[in-house]
């Protein structure tokens, strides 16, 4: 197989503390059947981000950076140990790990209609001529196919790119530890960085989760026993040890948490040791939080155009959230779509001005963004 063929949208460093051996147990959804895989074989495609893979070999270097953090905490480290280098790290891996997964992609595939539109436009009005030298000898509409391909993948180098210093916009947000004691494990899927807003998403019919928003929470398994919360500190208290550890004795909750992983994954959930009953148990119970509603979403392409579609985005609230012990919600707190302590914009713009700067050429905009990362975190 050549190098770098096979891409992986959720890391093998994440993957391996739900494997042993280098096996975990797999549960597509569409199937319902259990059964062993390798890390090296989940959760990846041939050139998920583009051939040549120049991004993923970057990528490669990025994963490494992101798993210090990890490293540190499945060794035994407290959040309160770690640096805040290694914060920041954790934080890009979060944002990182959402815009750049299999569900992000689907998503962009969406707009392909859009897309195709747009580039027979452009191939009438002859404004690829002077800037495309095709290497082989295609036929109109392989062209077209060929530039419709290239503007999907620039938009998820583009998200991805935005995930990379999205821990910027989340970084006034609080976190604690969820330390499972119980003897059922946590578990996880192809997405699994989940984004709720309790406090809001009921009254206000709230759909999808964005990164700035008012009264969110973020849910990031770490490993089998641990699962890293962070939260909106104005809306939200814990009553946590001074390792700022909240420690989950009740299975019920242990539930709710492993359904949310149902929810959120796209195709596939995994798990290590746990019962195929159940796991099974859980399958059954989706619907009681799993969430698809249709909405209409805004998606921006490689050249700076915007432009709206109906779709039933992956990344949307659950239906339930999860009744956490210690948790206290201030009321009273008005939503707002950002947090008045959230600098997500000064990530994007910062990303938008590299873009520009390589002229959208979206591989390079990727490397140049991990290789501003290093410098800003002095990796």
């Amino acid at each position: 197989m050549p190098e770098r063929k096979n891409q992986h949208y959720v890391p093998k460093h994440y993957l391996r503390a739900w494997a042993t051996d280098g096996k975990l147990n797999v549960l597509p959804l569409s199937a319902g059947n259990i059964f062993p895989d390798t890390t090296d074989n989940v959760c990846s495609r041939n050139y998920f981000y583009g051939n040549p893979p120049v991004v993923e070999d970057e990528l490669a270097n990025l994963d490494g950076h992101h798993a210090h953090p990890f490293n540190e905490l499945r060794d035994g480290d407290d959040l309160t140990d770690l640096s805040q280098q290694r914060i920041d790290l954790l934080l890009s891996f979060i944002t990182t790990q959402r815009t750049r997964s299999r569900a992000t992609k689907e998503d962009i595939k969406q707009g392909y209609d859009f897309l195709k539109d747009a580039v027979e436009d452009d191939m009438e009005a002859g404004r690829y001529e002077d800037r495309i030298e095709w290497e082989d000898e295609f036929n109109e509409e392989e062209k077209k196919e060929k530039l419709v391909e290239h503007q999907l993948l620039g938009v998820h180098h583009f998200l991805i790119a935005q995930g990379i210093f999205g821990y910027i916009g989340i970084k006034d947000l609080h976190g604690v530890m969820l330390c499972n004691v119980t003897d059922q494990e946590f578990i996880i899927s192809d997405a699994p960085m989940v984004l709720d807003i309790p406090q809001y998403k009921h009254q206000l019919g709230l759909v999808p989760a964005g990164m700035g928003n008012r009264g969110l929470q973020i849910y990031c398994p770490i490993d089998q026993n641990h699962i890293l919360l962070l939260y909106d500190w104005d809306v939200y208290r814990f009553d946590h040890n001074s390792k700022r550890q909240v420690l989950i004795k009740d299975e019920e909750v242990i539930d709710d948490l492993n359904l949310l992983q149902f929810h959120n994954a796209e195709s596939v959930v995994m798990f290590n040791d746990s019962s195929e009953d159940y796991i099974l148990d859980l399958y059954d119970r989706i619907d009681e939080v799993r969430q698809r509603e249709e909405i209409t979403t805004t998606q921006e392409t490689e050249n700076m155009g915007e432009f709206e579609m109906e779709e039933a985005p992956a990344y949307q609230v659950p239906k339930t959230s999860p009744s956490l012990p210690s948790c206290t919600t201030i009321d009273g707190v008005r939503y707002t779509e950002r947090r008045p302590a959230s600098e997500l914009e000064k990530g994007r713009q910062l990303v938008h001005s590299i873009f520009n700067e390589v002229n959208w050429a979206s591989d390079v905009a990727v490397i140049y963004c991990i290789r501003l990362l290093e410098e800003t975190l002095d990796l």
